[in-house]
């Protein structure tokens, strides 16, 4: 079996990060080997929380990897706290060989999450800069660029290397989607269902779908076109009455592996 590296936060509550990533991984037939960033009483979305920090730790654990020889097919990585914890995963990927999928996590609706300071969000783009696969949403891609025009900012990534743009919650005409750049290729995926807002962990479902597919042999678009589906099915299912509690996204896995079947 492939195996990938998951780089992000594990939250107690709030269906997100590693609690989004290690099913999604693993049923789409990819080892999934965790490592958490903070450990969360629940995500950063409700009004209160608790965080353990592991920026100390993660250069002991990569370590320890290394020392023990093991290898990734895939690396995806999501929420950084410190950009000591960017330092340490960018050391990390430098010599190897798998397909990084950045998630850059630093915030929505126009503004930057609590926490994310310039020194942080100068990291994060850094680690963008060397992946092949990064899958921002408009802010994100804004804060990333600098550029507002979406395809301009795609444009900008690509030409610093960059293989994959995927921007992700494209409002347009009462829908919404995902774009993907490459090269000579753009493609859109609209969701068949939005009733507007957003929910917790729908980001991390797509990076997770995104890279477990690519890993099974599936190109991005096919990989996003997936992904739009699946979450567009989830939500539609899901009774959320808040939305830091994210979407039920677990009675549908059996989808995802299915589908991974038929490749």
């Amino acid at each position: 079996m492939k195996k990938c590296a998951l780089i992000n936060d594990l939250s107690g509550f709030g269906k997100c990060s590693l609690g989004v990533g290690i099913p999604i991984i693993s049923v789409l037939g990819i080892e999934a080997h965790p490592m958490p960033t903070a450990v969360l009483s629940a995500q950063t979305g409700y009004s209160s929380y608790e965080k353990v920090d592991l920026t100390e730790y993660m250069p002991l654990f990569f370590n320890e990897w290394n020392k023990l020889g093991f290898s990734f097919d895939g690396i995806l990585t999501g929420y950084f706290s410190d950009e000591k914890q960017v330092d340490a995963v960018l050391a990390f990927t430098k010599n190897s060989n798998a397909v990084l999928l950045a998630d850059p996590v630093m915030g929505d609706d126009g503004q930057r999450y609590d926490g994310f300071t310039d020194a942080l969000c100068e990291k994060i783009k850094t680690l963008a800069l060397s992946a092949d696969i990064v899958t921002p949403n408009v802010t994100e891609l804004k804060l990333l660029t600098g550029e507002s025009d979406i395809q301009k900012g795609a444009e900008i990534l690509l030409s610093n290397g960059v293989k994959s743009v995927v921007v992700t919650g494209i409002k347009e005409d009462n829908k919404i989607g995902n774009a993907v750049f490459e090269k000579n290729r753009c493609e859109m995926f609209y969701s068949d269902f939005y009733e507007g807002g957003s929910y917790s962990g729908t980001g991390d479902l797509l990076a997770s779908i995104v890279m477990g597919k690519v890993l099974s042999g599936s190109d991005v678009f096919s990989a996003v076109q997936t992904a739009t589906e699946f979450i567009s099915l989830v939500i539609k299912n899901s009774n959320v009455q808040n939305r830091n509690d994210g979407v039920d996204f677990e009675k549908y896995l059996y989808r995802l592996g299915k589908n991974n079947e038929k490749e």
